[in-house]
């Protein structure tokens, strides 16, 4: 019975979350919160944010305490010089040994600052890696949902056209009654609202598979359904020279400025490697030995000590030249990525950059045409019925103005994936 319950309280509980309406900003803030790519993106920003500390590049000293008690229960035979015999069994005697040691490099052929330089690209590349996955992730969100608003609104245009075409059937039975209408244009209306039938069913299943490829991005179960928003916003006012300006923060192209720069600090920390090591040592230790038999029945000493040592590679088979060599090699191939990047990047820019604008001029002549096509359509229909056009003409002004509106969905939500792509690429489609 109480597991009865508790999935009658689930269900009510899902249903409840998945009638509400998920607008597109919901649906972003859902795909962020959800998605395992982003979430291991995060985890490793946070891992080269820990990183980047002076103390893992080897510039803080390293303070060591060490304390030791060593028991020992033996049997004890000395003899002395003098002719003395110590002969005891089970003699207890301890050791205890305590010393602070300190530690610092003074120099390493400015290896430690090479690689502080490197931990923080690197904790600056984790940072980038996760913008541009949350970039892309969004990307993908606007487009699905986007893709559901755009069927959405064909499905209203499809259920718009069938009312149409079941007016036109009306027209044509009253004017076969009186006469002025023959069997033919009877059997094209009714041919024609069977296809609107079908259609109608093929964009609900079209809808029904959009919300399954938008629930599977928000990691929801994929046969919810909720409202969304009605109309794709989009912004009108993109400008070229701003685009261009913002270029330089796509977070592609400063991974690639990361990376060079990591290859050029390693590349120094191998160089660092040839140049002498100059360390500070110090130390300040305590020790005590205790017996109950023997010669020396206790010893103890303490007190500090330091000194300085110092270390110059001289010959290890030319192992350190060669991986300088490789070292400048990888950094010379990183900067070769970094410019193929950022011609790649430019000229997918100008690609978005086309496509929107066209898009842009195409949705503004749309919005003129279907407001015609639907005046005409009003016209003809109207014409219909005076006796003063054919089901011929009535049929194509409905044609007309069925692809002027399919124009207009398509040209807005190809606008939308447009600016969609712009703001990726400039980085700004998420702060």
């Amino acid at each position: 019975m109480f597991h009865k319950i508790l999935l009658i309280t689930v269900l009510l509980f899902s249903q409840a979350i998945f009638a509400q309406k998920i607008t597109l900003q919901d649906a972003v803030g859902i795909a962020l919160d959800n998605n395992l790519q982003i979430q291991i993106a995060r985890n490793d920003a946070e891992i080269a944010r820990k990183q980047n500390s002076a103390g893992a590049a080897g510039m803080l000293p390293s303070v060591t305490l060490n304390a030791s008690d060593n028991p020992s229960l033996t049997n004890l035979k000395q003899e002395l010089s003098n002719g003395t015999l110590i002969e005891r069994d089970n003699v207890l005697s301890n050791n205890v040994n305590a010393n602070i040691s300190l530690g610092y490099t003074l120099f390493d052929g400015m290896k430690m600052f090479a690689t502080r330089k490197r931990l923080k690209e690197m904790e600056a590349l984790g940072t980038n890696k996760l913008k541009a996955q949350i970039q892309n992730m969004v990307s993908t969100v606007i487009q699905k949902y986007s893709y559901l608003v755009a069927q959405k609104a064909s499905l209203v245009l499809v259920e718009q056209l069938l009312d149409i075409s079941k007016q036109r059937l009306d027209l044509v039975k009253i004017r076969l009654q009186a006469g002025l209408a023959n069997n033919t244009d009877l059997y094209l209306a009714q041919l024609d609202i069977d296809t609107r039938n079908q259609n109608l069913i093929n964009q609900q299943v079209l809808i029904k598979n959009s919300y399954a490829d938008l629930n599977t991005i928000l990691n929801l179960p994929v046969d919810s359904v909720y409202d969304i928003d009605a109309i794709l916003i989009t912004n009108n006012g993109l400008q070229k020279s701003q685009l261009d300006t913002a270029f330089n923060n796509n977070p592609e192209l400063l991974m690639a400025e990361n990376n060079v720069e990591i290859t050029l600090q390693s590349q120094k920390e191998l160089q660092g490697v040839r140049l002498p090591t100059l360390r500070l040592n110090a130390a300040y230790g305590y020790a005590l030995t205790q017996s109950q038999a023997g010669f020396t029945l206790l010893n103890q000493n303490y007190g500090p000590n330091a000194g300085i040592s110092f270390a110059l590679p001289l010959y290890n088979g030319n192992v350190n030249a060669n991986n300088v060599s490789v070292a400048k090699l990888q950094t010379k191939n990183a900067a070769l990525s970094q410019q193929q990047t950022r011609l790649n990047l430019k000229s997918n820019l100008e690609q978005a950059w086309e496509k929107y604008s066209n898009a842009l001029i195409q949705v503004r002549n749309d919005e003129m045409s279907v407001q015609t096509a639907k005046n005409y359509l009003d016209l003809m229909q109207q014409r219909y019925k005076l006796g003063q056009s054919t089901v011929l003409d009535y049929r194509e002004a409905q044609r007309s103005f069925e692809e002027t509106n399919y124009r207009m969905l398509t040209n807005r939500y190809t606008l939308k994936l447009a600016e969609t792509d712009l703001l990726r690429l400039i980085g700004q489609l998420v702060n």
